[in-house]
């Protein structure tokens, strides 16, 4: 289980400090979607991820709890996980691939094309409905990251600050063990309260933030 808490991006230069944050790491992060978030109303988010390594995820979170097995056979990075955000946890399963093409997708028909086939496979399992014609690179987002290995009762803190042209987001994760986030949820919360760093008045998944602060849709 990875708990999630989001800070108030105000918050960044106090909390690397705070939290004795160190090896940082710049990626650039692409997501896919139609001008009204077709897919992320659907649960699926498709992100390619730019840095050391380039990475491109297909992400299912299904409203319906629909589970999901591995369609590569081992072959790709399949993970099954509960993401604990906003006193919620919602499980996700995601297929990571390798992306080594220079060029950038811009359009849905050429992201389509660069999806492995276990990637299309698990989309076709969702069962949902994309009109690959609309769909189009909609986010370039520059990512920040830095881990803390120096807080007691924590393992790995992990500190992510995402900027984009309509603004910032900061998130604070954790990992624990299955069915421990509302307790981690609380430590994490105490820990920034002890830091004095300030939450974010609004704790969702940072994704669907984003999604939906660039292409001014609110979801329900």
């Amino acid at each position: 289980m990875e708990v999630k808490l989001l800070l108030a991006p105000v918050a960044t230069q106090t909390a690397i400090p705070a939290l004795k944050a160190k090896n940082k790491s710049l990626t650039h992060i692409y997501f896919f979607d139609t001008d009204k978030l077709d897919l992320l109303s659907q649960g699926v988010i498709v992100r390619l991820r730019r840095g050391a390594d380039a990475e491109l995820t297909v992400k299912m979170r299904h409203p319906d709890g629909k589970t999901f097995s591995d369609p590569s056979g081992g072959r790709e990075k399949f993970k099954c996980e509960v993401d604990f955000v906003g006193g919620q946890g919602r499980p996700s399963y995601s297929l990571q691939t390798s992306f080594g093409e220079a060029q950038l997708p811009d359009t849905g028909e050429g992201l389509f094309q660069a999806l492995s086939a276990p990637q299309r496979e698990l989309l076709r399992e969702t069962h949902v409905s994309i009109d690959w014609s609309r769909v189009k690179r909609i986010a370039d987002i520059q990512s920040t990251a830095w881990r803390s290995k120096s807080m007691p009762g924590f393992g790995k803190l992990d500190l992510e600050l995402w900027q984009f042209p309509e603004g910032q987001v900061l998130e604070l994760s954790t990992r624990g063990a299955p069915d421990s986030g509302p307790s981690i949820a609380e430590a994490l919360r105490r820990l920034a309260d002890s830091k004095g760093l300030p939450l974010s008045p609004t704790q969702t998944p940072k994704t669907s933030s984003v999604l939906e602060a660039i292409t001014h849709t609110t979801l329900h």
